[in-house]
């Protein structure tokens, strides 16, 4: 898979022409709606919830030839994870890197973009009380869509799944949360997202 984007992004690069690359810098910022997945004998059921927390960080956009660009940003990601009426926050920093096509003129468009986005956990270690541990690191990845306004304004929508565990059960039968956690072990997180991008 990283061989394959390495690839495409080294393809769009040698594609576009010197003067044709635009680089714009902006700050991102938007809400994000999680529900985790647990792998193995879920019996968690309807207790997984979907919890709303918040993203913002800086971001760069490239744009090459032919419609094609792509865009990163370096975000400060908080999350809300629920399981039953228990809440946990999750912390952490997010990398996400996308291949935009984007269809318009002079500065207004519609676009499309995926790629991976790689997390690195700076919050705490154990969460719900200690019953679930997170992955010091996690790939997810993007699916998204959105409009460009004046040359200024991304609005977007996202929908980022995991690629990877994001954490795993410390305990096999029952936790502090007192919700039973059966046989579920490893757990991810998939997360629809509302951001909007000033760029400068």
């Amino acid at each position: 898979m990283k061989k394959i984007i390495l690839s495409l992004v080294a393809l769009l690069c040698l594609a576009a022409p010197a003067q044709a690359i635009d680089i714009d810098w902006g700050l991102s910022a938007g809400l994000n709606l999680t529900k985790m997945k647990f792998t193995g004998t879920d019996v968690l059921g309807d207790n997984l919830k979907n919890k709303a927390g918040f993203f913002i960080g800086p971001k760069v956009n490239v744009g090459l030839a032919m419609g094609f660009g792509l865009d990163g940003a370096l975000l400060y990601n908080q999350r809300t994870l629920g399981i039953g009426d228990e809440t946990s926050t999750a912390h952490s920093l997010e990398i996400p890197i996308n291949v935009k096509y984007t269809i318009g003129l002079g500065g207004t468009g519609v676009y499309l973009a995926t790629g991976p986005q790689f997390g690195f956990n700076i919050g705490d270690k154990k969460i719900f009380d200690g019953a679930l541990q997170q992955s010091n690191m996690v790939t997810t990845w993007n699916v998204g869509a959105g409009v460009k306004l004046f040359d200024h304004l991304d609005l977007g929508l996202g929908y980022n799944f995991g690629l990877g565990k994001l954490g795993e059960s410390l305990l096999s039968t029952a936790s502090p949360i007192k919700i039973p956690i059966g046989t579920a072990d490893d757990y991810k997180a998939n997360t629809f997202t509302v951001q909007v991008t000033y760029y400068f």
